[in-house]
């Protein structure tokens, strides 16, 4: 009961919030030494440096040193709701308007000052749907638009038709300057290459493949950042960033999957872990012929050593996944769905039941005459893929499955996978990643209730429970939803989640993070970046 009475408490202040003027990360805070270059290292060149349009770990790792949005707690800004542009706000008794209230003061990286029409400006665009910006879906209930309002300069009002239990993190998206625009069309403006923001650290330059140079923002509203600058060089694969590190290149990244043992009781580093909001996981496209039948997709899942990609893939860091649900949302209850063992023949025996079975004795399953293939798509240069593939050919090729594995590069997969947004799939499976999506189950809604998602799963039941569930403002209610959501799609599997992330940092014994707060929760994996500071 515990942990439900915690779940309740946190929901009920998501839903009617009165946030307090300084929350946690409000305070002041005195660096203990200033200056110096930081250089972290990450993947590879962004996609865009916009934070409307940022949605992939290279292009967010640099966007979050940069931007803000009203507050934090949404999709890909940490685990909880802390105010952040905005220091207050209140809701109405009908809960059908969020007056929010403005940290008065901030200025962007230009040294215009932040107002409430920067707020409008930014979800309008958001709005626009010429702008093709992924997050429209939040500011929208149904077909209905959220209607806005600005009071003053400082004064910001969101109406709602209904009453809405997501929108606190539905409105966490990254703020945009008005100024620095020409119209609300944002797909082809120099902004996205050349942002300006409110964050602790201001874009200086773009190495095409190389690295990008931020600066400290001395007019920073939480304080001028220790540091004088972050170098954010692109290096990919874990195994070559702890190389850099070993040779003073970079001094501060994550590595989990590496060789940790040069850093292990190493004086001149410092290794630390921390579990992350990310789900690594196999996805089925559920409208192909084979893969649409759960009773495969669960005979897959027995016949998956999870545990195995842990320890190859991850390099131990990670937990068994026992949720479609990352551990970050607010339902998620540990030992709520009883884990898919994995045990090879009952997968088999399983697949026989659903009829699939060799006959012709070639060593591949077959169905009224038709072979079990599998056309098994991922992103070819992402490392951890890389790794996960084998493991997953070997285990199903076992069973008697056909797996295709097929690397794509970077432009494929977004064609044939990421900017995907027809129910037709050119795969029968896929591999990925997602997370970042903190307390909020709503935000799930786009790839399990929707047909035009990953998995073009279109499960009626589920989707009415994703909509209820973001109508209800019961506390204890929504929390049964989302269970019923959690249990339907364990059950259902249109995804085989693999694991929950644990991320493992490696960085310099004379830099100081403590104050930055390591959290796995953002990309970055430090809360307050500004509080990083070199010892003397």
């Amino acid at each position: 009961m515990r942990k439900l009475v915690i779940v309740c408490v946190l929901l009920a202040a998501m839903l009617v919030p009165l946030a307090p003027a300084m929350a946690q990360g409000g305070e002041q805070f005195t660096c203990p030494n200033q200056g110096g270059t930081m250089v972290v290292a990450y993947g590879t060149d962004p996609r865009t440096l916009s934070g409307l349009y940022a949605n992939d770990g290279n292009s967010l790792f640099v966007v979050t040193f940069m931007a803000e949005p009203l507050l934090l707690g949404g999709e890909n800004w940490g685990d909880h709701i802390e105010p952040a542009l905005a220091e207050s706000w209140e809701v109405s008794e009908d809960g059908l308007e969020y007056t929010f209230h403005l940290r008065q003061g901030v200025k962007w990286h230009d040294g215009e000052p932040f107002t409430a029409e920067d707020v409008l400006f930014t979800y309008q665009a958001v709005q626009l749907e010429s702008n093709a910006i992924d997050w429209r879906s939040n500011l929208m209930q149904g077909d209905k638009p959220m209607q806005f309002e600005v009071v003053d300069d400082y004064t910001f009002k969101v109406k709602l038709s209904e009453p809405d239990a997501a929108v606190l993190t539905a409105l966490a998206i990254p703020i945009v300057p008005k100024h620095a625009f020409s119209s609300l069309e944002m797909v082809d403006a120099p902004y996205n290459t050349n942002p300006i923001a409110t964050g602790p650290f201001k874009f200086v330059e773009w190495k095409t493949g190389e690295s990008i140079t931020l600066e400290a923002n001395k007019d920073y509203w939480r304080g001028a950042p220790c540091l004088d600058r972050i170098v954010v060089r692109f290096i990919e694969g874990a195994s070559n960033i702890a190389n850099a590190i070993l040779a003073g290149e970079v001094d501060f990244a994550r590595v989990d999957g590496a060789d940790l043992t040069p850093f292990e009781n190493n004086p001149d580093f410092v290794l630390q872990t921390a579990p992350r909001d990310l789900m690594r996981y196999v996805g089925f496209n559920v409208r192909s012929p084979i893969y649409s039948d759960p009773a495969v997709r669960r005979a897959l899942a027995v016949g998956l050593d999870r545990q195995a990609i842990i320890d190859v893939a991850a390099g131990g860091f990670g937990t068994l996944a026992d949720s479609l649900f990352n551990k970050a949302v607010f339902m998620y209850e540990e030992g709520r769905n009883q884990q898919y063992p994995y045990d090879p023949e009952l997968a088999k025996q399983m697949l026989a039941e659903a009829g699939w079975t060799d006959t012709d004795g070639d060593g591949i399953l077959d169905k009224d005459g038709k072979p079990m293939t599998m056309r098994l798509v991922y992103m070819g240069s992402w490392s951890l893929m890389q790794a996960i593939a084998p493991v997953v050919y070997d285990n199903w090729r076992a069973l008697g499955v056909d797996v295709q594995l097929t690397p794509l590069d970077e432009a494929k997969a977004y064609e044939e996978i990421y900017d995907n947004v027809s129910e037709e799939k050119p795969y029968d499976a896929m591999l990925g990643g997602w997370g970042l999506f903190g307390p909020e189950p709503d935000h799930y809604r786009n790839y399990l209730a929707s047909p035009t998602g990953f998995f073009a799963y279109n499960n009626a039941e589920v989707q009415a429970l994703f909509e209820q569930g973001r109508k209800v403002t019961d506390p204890q209610e929504r929390y049964e939803l989302y269970a019923q959501i959690d249990r339907l799609l364990w059950e259902d599997l249109p995804m085989i989640p693999l694991y929950q992330a644990i991320g493992a940092w490696v960085y310099r014994s004379d830099l100081n993070i403590d104050a930055a707060e390591l959290n796995g929760t953002f990309l970055t994996g430090l809360r307050y970046p500004e509080r990083v500071y070199f010892e003397k």
